[in-house]
C-alpha cells in the first residue's frame, strides 16, 4: 500500500464533494486531500492505496465513462512531452489518406489497423504502403493537408505545456511535409518523422528516410532527447494509440494511451478514452483556469 494521486475528469460537471463521497463510499479510499481543477476534473491524494483495487475501480469508471489516472510520485516534475500524430494529435491517419488520393485498390486501412494493433510488421507495411505512391505526384499531398482534422484540445495542450517550460515534441511513423503542418501548426517545439523522397519531377520515388534506421524509432527518440536536454524517462510525458507507441509509453514517467488499440490499453494503465487532449492537462493536475487556448 502507498500514496497515490488520482484523477479523475468527466463529459459531465461534478463537485469536489460529490466526487470524494463516492470514492470514499463505493471503493473505500482513504483521501488525503483533494483539489478541484475544473468543474469536470477532480485531483485527490490517497493515503495507504491498495492497487488491488484499481482494475475495479477501471471497470466502474469506464461504465459511467470517466477517465482516470493514477500516478505514483506526488512530487515528481515533467519537463517533456512527446506526442504522436496520426489518430492521437489528429483525426486522420494520414499515409492511408495518401494512398487512396491515389486510386489503389487494396484496403489500406484494414492494413494500417492491424499493424497498429500488432498484429503483422509495422515497417513492413509502411513500405508496402510507400511503394503504391510510387509515380505519383507530390501535389496529392496538398489533398491530404487539405482534409486533415485536429483533435480536440491538441491547441490548448501544446501551448499550455509550451508556456510551462515543456520540451513539446510530435514524433510520429508518419511523414514530412505532413508532420511539418501539423506541427508547426500547433507549435510543437520539435517534429521527428519519416521524410519521402522524390525524383526530379516531384514525383513519389517510393522510397523514404526513416526516423531511425532501427525498431523502436519512437522510443531511440526518447533516448536521444534524454541524453540531449539531460530530462530522464520519469520527467517524460507520452501519448500514443498504437503499436509503434508502445515502448515509448512503457518507460515515459507518464505513459497515456488516447483513444487506443488494444495494445495500448492492455499494456497502459493510464487512457483518455472519453475526453479530449485538455485531459492530459487534468492528469498533470494543471488547472483550467491554467490552460492557454
Amino acid at each position: 500500500m502507498s500514496k497515490k494521486i488520482l484523477t479523475v475528469v468527466s463529459q459531465n460537471n461534478f463537485t469536489e464533494d460529490e466526487c470524494t463521497f463516492f470514492f470514499k463510499e463505493s471503493f473505500n479510499l482513504k483521501i488525503d486531500s483533494s483539489i478541484s481543477l475544473s468543474e469536470t476534473a477532480i485531483q485527490m491524494i490517497l493515503d495507504g492505496y491498495d492497487d488491488q483495487k484499481t482494475s475495479h475501480i477501471k471497470k466502474i469508471l469506464e461504465s459511467k465513462k470517466v477517465d482516470f489516472c493514477l500516478r505514483n510520485q506526488l512530487d515528481q516534475k515533467y519537463k517533456a512531452l512527446l506526442c504522436d500524430m496520426d489518430a492521437t494529435i489528429i483525426e486522420n491517419e494520414t499515409l492511408d489518406d495518401l494512398v487512396k488520393f491515389t486510386g489503389a485498390k487494396t484496403n489500406v486501412d484494414q492494413t494500417s489497423k492491424l499493424a497498429m494493433e500488432g498484429k503483422i510488421d509495422l515497417r513492413t507495411t509502411l513500405k508496402t504502403r510507400v511503394d503504391l505512391l510510387k509515380g505519383h505526384p507530390k501535389s496529392l499531398i496538398d489533398k491530404v493537408l487539405e482534409g486533415i482534422k485536429f483533435n480536440s484540445g491538441g491547441d490548448t495542450l501544446i501551448k499550455t505545456l509550451n508556456s510551462m517550460g515543456y520540451v513539446t515534441s510530435l514524433i510520429t511513423g508518419g511523414f514530412k511535409p505532413i508532420s511539418s503542418y501539423v506541427g508547426d501548426k500547433l507549435e510543437f517545439q520539435n517534429i521527428i518523422s519519416n521524410e519521402f523522397e522524390f525524383d526530379n519531377n516531384d514525383c513519389f520515388t517510393g522510397n523514404y528516410i526513416p526516423i531511425t534506421g532501427e525498431k523502436n524509432s519512437k522510443f531511440k527518440y526518447m533516448e536521444r532527447l534524454s541524453s540531449e536536454k539531460n530530462i530522464s524517462f520519469s520527467e517524460m510525458v507520452a501519448i500514443g494509440d498504437g503499436s509503434n507507441d508502445l515502448e515509448m509509453l512503457k518507460h515515459a514517467g507518464l505513459g497515456i494511451g488516447y483513444h487506443a488499440h488494444d495494445i495500448i490499453k492492455n499494456n497502459i494503465d493510464n487512457q483518455i478514452l472519453f475526453n479530449d487532449l485538455t485531459a492530459v492537462l487534468y492528469f498533470l493536475g494543471i488547472k483550467k483556469n491554467q490552460f492557454i487556448k
